[in-house]
């Protein structure tokens, strides 16, 4: 009977075994991604936090866009989509979450309930095996065994620039064209980092490797956050809680960095944030006001352990002038000499009528 049951139970397992998602990842940093998950059932902010092991909670609300004030407490429905953000590393060529989330086992849980039901399918069972050393075909697990559930992530630049990479799980009816359009992507590029031909391969729940375009910044090198990066609609807070950053792409993708008005986390009182020969605090502008002018911001710059750096950065406000523009500004030249010639010779010949 005891045969029989794992036999069944493997059977399951292989009938069930969802399509894992591998990210590309060769990068020598680490970097900060992001994944869709949803709850099986209704549960809280602070639920999440918990599950994904997310150090901070502002983390959670920053990533989701939630005020920083929003309590643990918030429900959170079933099915509802979070967004995880977690540390990615590389390793052999892929990408996998640094260690976290860390689940401890339940009585009655099999490895594939874990990937399935509780990390919605974010993974698989034998990835999990693979990481925590489990070996097959019995994947024996114990309750109150501490396992790495690895989420697929990427530090990869795109195209030479860096990204946020986002770990999409494609809905029913949803196609390569629609996701690229509303990510700010092309189809090529989401089929060339997926490893897929043509766009009929994408499946519903598949956990696709989506670049999020990031705001650029005045962070130095030296700074203990100058892996920094965040994709739009997203903030975070840093410089030991004392400085929220928020990207946004009505800003032409430039991190807009001001006081958190918070406590820090290291400092008695955060440090000054005013800029070096000037009276602009950190977040402050200059000009800028019309529609097209040069602007000088007191940016962001990165922190140490006693310092909060600043920069003034100027940047403009005037829009780029499209291509199509410039097309259309030298037909209307050449439609304007076209016409002053025909205008041109009409006139010398009424001159020469008039004459004789």
């Amino acid at each position: 009977m005891g045969y029989a049951t794992v036999f069944v139970g493997l059977c399951l397992l292989c009938a069930l075994a969802s399509t894992e998602a591998q990210f590309n990842c060769s990068s020598q940093s680490k970097c900060s991604a992001l994944i869709d998950y949803q709850a099986p059932n209704k549960t809280t902010l602070g639920a999440i936090k918990t599950l994904f092991g997310v150090k901070k909670f502002y983390n959670l609300l920053g990533a989701n866009n939630l005020g920083i004030s929003t309590p643990q407490n918030t429900t959170v429905a079933e099915k509802q989509t979070i967004l995880i953000p977690f540390m990615c590393m590389c390793a052999n060529g892929t990408g996998v979450s640094d260690n976290v989330p860390k689940y401890s086992v339940k009585a009655g849980d099999s490895l594939d309930h874990i990937a399935r039901d509780i990390f919605s399918a974010l993974t698989t069972y034998e990835e999990i095996a693979r990481v925590n050393n489990i070996a097959a075909p019995a994947y024996i697990i114990q309750p109150g065994q501490h396992l790495w559930i690895p989420l697929p992530c990427s530090c990869d630049l795109v195209d030479g620039v860096k990204v946020v990479h986002y770990g999409h799980k494609v809905e029913k009816g949803s196609t390569l064209e629609i996701i690229a359009r509303r990510y700010g992507t092309t189809e090529n590029t989401l089929l060339r980092l997926n490893g897929m031909t043509n766009s009929s391969e994408l499946l519903a729940d598949q956990i696709l490797d989506v670049p999020l375009q990031a705001c650029s910044s005045s962070i130095k090198n030296e700074s203990l956050d100058t892996s920094l990066l965040l994709s739009n609609g997203t903030y975070a807070l840093t410089a030991y809680q004392c400085v929220k950053c928020k990207c946004d792409a009505a800003n032409n993708f430039t991190l807009q960095c001001e006081p958190s008005q918070l406590n820090s986390t290291h400092w008695k009182v955060c440090p000054s944030t005013q800029c070096e020969d000037s009276s602009l605090v950190l977040g402050n502008t200059t000009g800028g006001s019309s529609t097209c002018e040069l602007k000088t911001t007191c940016a962001y710059a990165g922190y140490n352990n006693s310092t909060i750096f600043t920069v003034l950065a100027n940047s403009s406000t005037c829009p780029a002038p499209s291509p199509n523009n410039k097309a259309g500004s030298k037909m209307g030249l050449q439609i304007l000499s076209w016409n002053f010639l025909f205008v041109t010779v009409h006139l010398v010949f009424l001159c020469l009528c008039l004459s004789q």
